[in-house]
């Protein structure tokens, strides 16, 4: 999840190189030293932990804006058990409805955690888009505008084109996907040529983005019938529209979940996803190796772009159907820049955090309407997850990670065995 910090050699544990290489061979003679720094340094523990707390807080300020909680405030040195029995009750209703809404509920089953999924297909997507710019050193906050884009041009053609439907499908997702990447494109490109900082750029082109589809869709042939005056699309065709299994669990996850594949493919195993870390290292020393530094820069954003026109093809396509307004972005291009960064631009990582933020969000109107905690604490907690997972001081008190693989130690393990 969060990238782990390389330890510098101190006096409890030898250098790293030391350990590798070292005469002594100290890492076959103990292969397992130090395995727990790794575990409780390690981007997991850090942001499990991030998330604790993150929550802790969050828990923290509904008990004490709670009227009935605050109550108990004025005697409470004289009966300390009201008070904790307040905040108690209050902590475990909100817990009860957040599982309630967002897992399991007795009346509904599992439905909730489809809830869940529907929340979260479009963050895994988004998530993973971001991730590629961050491996690159590119911090692309214009997923809003890549979104918009891309929904805008999927709604187009899938209530436009008439297509035989497994076909109307594929060709609005890669339409949707080319759109969204032509404009992250965009912004790569004046980056490369100009030197111009990505931030403002995509700043500037989600503001492109929104007003452009605002204007565009109270326009022929792209505006609904029935909405005059009003930005909202055509309805998705049936044809173009994801399928869903048993009346309620729609099929966009698989899309995103083979994105994921994607990504670590194209991350791990490309000359391009090598070029990308490179350049996210330390492009002056890309630059030196042969690699066009520009091409990469203009090349990621596009990638980024991409995944997160699949965003933007499981947002029209599944979950508004009946037409897309300027909203259908939901919040969703801001969120996945936490989901990248708690998921440590990892695709399993990514997943998880995407689910995580998509269970906060489908128990957040349990939580308000069962047990009274507004759902505003939903991205105060988001944002104390980003805080202390993008700012790693603030989990200090960890020890550093001794930077040694489990590969390694299982290697050395093996060689001292035979030994």
């Amino acid at each position: 999840m969060a990238n782990d910090t390389k330890l510098t050699p101190d006096v409890d544990q030898p250098p790293v190189d030391k350990v590798r290489t070292g005469s002594t061979n100290a890492l076959a003679d103990e292969p397992w030293r130090g395995v727990w720094r790794d575990i409780l340094g390690g981007s997991f523990a850090r942001s499990f932990i991030a998330i604790v707390i993150a929550l802790f807080i969050g828990l923290l300020i509904a008990v004490f804006t709670d009227p009935d909680v605050q109550g108990t405030l004025g005697y409470v040195f004289a009966a300390p058990q009201h008070f904790f029995q307040a905040a108690g009750t209050l902590i475990g209703d909100a817990v009860q409805a957040l599982i309630n809404g967002a897992i399991y509920n007795p009346k509904r089953g599992f439905l909730p955690l489809l809830t869940t999924l529907q929340w979260a297909t479009p963050l895994i997507a988004a998530g993973l888009g971001l991730g590629i710019a961050f491996r690159a050193g590119l911090f692309n906050i214009g997923g809003q505008g890549q979104l918009l884009v891309g929904a805008f041009f999927a709604a187009y053609v899938g209530s436009n084109w008439a297509l035989p439907p497994v076909l109307h499908l594929v060709v609005t997702i890669i339409i949707a996907i080319l759109a969204a990447s032509m404009w992250a494109a965009i912004v790569g490109w004046l980056k490369a040529q100009t030197g111009a900082h990505e931030v403002i750029l995509t700043i500037m082109f989600n503001w492109i983005a929104y007003w452009g589809v605002t204007y565009l869709l109270k326009q022929q042939p792209f505006q609904a019938e029935n909405a005059p005056g009003y930005s909202k699309s055509k309805a998705i065709l049936e044809t173009a529209r994801f399928p869903e299994i048993a009346g309620v669990f729609g099929t966009g996850v698989v899309v995103v979940i083979l994105a994921a594949v994607a990504y670590w493919w194209i991350m791990d195993r490309s000359t391009i996803g090598f070029q990308i870390r490179a350049v996210g290292i330390n492009p002056n020393a890309a630059k030196t190796a042969g690699i066009n530094v520009k091409l990469v820069t203009v090349l990621t954003m596009a990638l980024s772009g991409g995944f997160i026109g699949i965003a933007a093809a499981t947002q029209t396509l599944e979950v508004h159907p009946t037409g897309i307004e300027p909203s259908v972005d939901a919040g969703i291009g801001f969120d996945a820049i936490t989901v990248a960064l708690l998921g440590g631009n990892n695709p399993i990582g990514i997943i998880f955090a995407a689910l995580l933020f998509g269970a906060l969000k489908a128990g957040a109107v349990s939580m308000e309407v069962s047990a009274g905690v507004p759902k505003d604490i939903i991205p105060v907690i988001q944002g104390l997850i980003v805080l202390f997972v993008a700012a790693p001081k603030f989990l200090g008190f960890l020890p550093k990670p001794t930077g040694i693989q489990l590969a390694d130690r299982l290697s050395a393990r093996k060689q001292g065995s035979e030994a």
